[in-house]
């Protein structure tokens, strides 16, 4: 009986997921959530993390498993892409040529898999390119080699989520749906066609415990999210909204329905999932987290692959074929086996002339090795400078832009979501091995959903933010909301990130 073992996480809790799966059908064998709090502002490492969730299943995971972990956003890069006519064999080479040129930081350790849109051998083709980083992949491998195991499959939470939807038959054929996976304090947005997904974003949102600015943070996204379908796939539009998550989401769901015109579903993780689910002790908030991991372990036991899977990426297979080509390669490399051997049993007659070169070799690699030290020395100081090598004035205007997309004067000027910076600090990390910089920010808004916004709107691309808190301060009249972030910046070596297509300023 094959078992599965499905694991993925947020920035506040680690979920895994242990069913059998079998030919009267899937149980539930274990399921258990750990949480990642923790006084690091730059949070756990995947040791940390993957330490946390082997201490919640209490060695319960032993022997034979197919393990697959789910990679958030943070750590993905993605492209729409346009290509030419060409056959499904052909995709990944062109795909992989294109996003070199796309990507603004593909290196040959990045993960890169494909979800292929629309197209084929007669017609364009639209992929959507995925491409997961070193550092994404390292922190997937370091979370099961914690709890013992490899992984088999690398999937994208959202994708995950999106499956389980599709897989409960919650999508009405032919139409669109947006797939929500609410987390504590973000959420998996993906719009789906079918079984494809043709849309992918995470967002940030204000935890549970601010139900009313948490539910308009939600709202917003959605309808940006929407428009950006409507524009990507030729003006058509959703047609209906999944939110994944515990049974209290019903009372939500009528006022979303009004209040985005669309119809609104509440799938329920619980009362969807197979058998045991819920007896596994977990509270109902935490089993309406489970979307992503229930996901892949339903997909992985039907026997069917996941949309994106950066531990097995899609390759072009090459055909094997033995002809007369390769009977003469075969016979080159016979002679060459041959001629090998006979220089080898040459040079074996003069064992000490051998010796003697060797000696040689290596006294004067040594004397170059000796010469050169000081250079290396000088190359490595260089190198940790250059780590923290930062543009700040290209920093700091398209920090500028993100702050205020629209000017004050425009008639289109979010004055609900305006921020006052009230201080702003520019740092080198500290450390040998630190990278990039560092912004320290003190800002006032007219609301905690507010800062929320600008949080969000700072962490475009590869920058990563982290908030300080905030508190009531009427210091500032009409801004009553203080709050802090601290904004990781990028050396000038590394990836550059795009202005958001709201900061963009003609």
């Amino acid at each position: 009986m094959p078992r599965i073992l499905a694991i993925d996480w947020d920035r506040h809790e680690v979920r895994g997921l242990l069913v059998n799966a079998g030919p009267t059908g899937i149980s539930v064998t274990g399921a258990w959530a750990a949480s990642l709090a923790t006084s690091d502002a730059a949070g756990l490492s995947g040791q940390e993390i993957g330490a946390r969730l082997a201490a919640a299943m209490g060695g319960e995971v032993s022997g034979k498993v197919t393990t697959l972990v789910a990679v958030a956003r943070d750590h993905v890069q993605m492209k729409l892409l346009s290509l030419p006519p060409a056959p499904l064999d052909e995709l990944p080479e062109m795909v992989r040529f294109q996003s070199e040129r796309e990507f603004t930081a593909l290196g040959e350790d990045s993960a890169l898999d494909f979800i292929s849109i629309s197209g084929g051998a007669d017609a364009p083709n639209q992929v959507l390119a995925l491409a997961l980083s070193p550092a994404g992949m390292v922190e997937a491998r370091e979370v099961c080699q914690a709890i013992g195991v490899v992984p088999d499959r690398i999937p994208v939470r959202g994708c995950a989520a999106a499956a389980l939807v599709s897989r409960g038959g919650a999508v009405e054929k032919g139409k669109i749906a947006l797939v929500v996976n609410l987390q504590v304090d973000e959420a998996d947005l993906a719009a789906e066609a079918g079984d494809t997904v043709v849309l992918l974003r995470t967002v940030r949102l204000p935890d549970p415990s601010q139900p009313e600015a948490r539910m308009r943070a939600l709202i917003g996204e959605i309808r940006r999210t929407m428009a950006a379908v409507r524009q990507q796939t030729i003006d058509r539009q959703v047609d209906q909204i999944v939110i994944c998550g515990s049974q209290s989401l019903a009372e939500a769901v009528s006022a979303l329905s009004t209040e985005l015109e669309v119809p609104v579903r509440a799938y329920s993780v619980t009362e969807q999932g197979p058998q045991g689910l819920a007896a596994q002790g977990l509270t109902e908030e935490s089993l309406g987290r489970f979307a992503a991991v229930l996901g892949m372990a339903l997909v992985e036991a039907d026997r069917r692959a996941p949309l994106v899977d950066f531990a097995n990426v899609r390759r072009k297979v090459e055909p094997l074929k033995f002809g007369r080509v390769q009977v003469l390669a075969a016979a080159a490399a016979a002679m060459l086996l041959f001629w090998g051997g006979l220089y080898a049993w040459r040079q074996f007659a003069e064992p000490a002339r051998q010796l003697a070169d060797l000696q040689a070799r290596i006294k004067d690699v040594r004397a170059q090795a000796e010469m050169y030290k000081g250079v290396t020395t000088q190359a490595e100081a260089i190198g940790h400078w250059l780590d923290t090598d930062v543009n700040w004035l290209d920093e700091l205007d398209a920090f500028a832009r993100r702050v205020r997309p629209e000017p004050l004067a425009s008639k289109d000027f979010p004055v609900a979501n305006d921020a006052v910076i009230t201080q702003l600090t520019l740092l080198k990390p500290p450390g040998i091995k630190a990278v990039g910089g560092k912004m320290d920010i003190q800002a006032v808004a007219k609301s905690p959903a507010a800062s929320a916004a600008l949080e969000e709107r700072l962490r475009e691309g590869t920058r990563t933010v982290s908030t300080g808190g905030g508190k009531t301060d009427r210091a500032f009249p009409g801004y009553g909301w203080s709050f802090g972030l601290d904004v990781r910046v990028p050396a000038a070596g590394e990836a550059e990130t795009d202005l958001p297509s709201e900061a963009r300023q003609p």
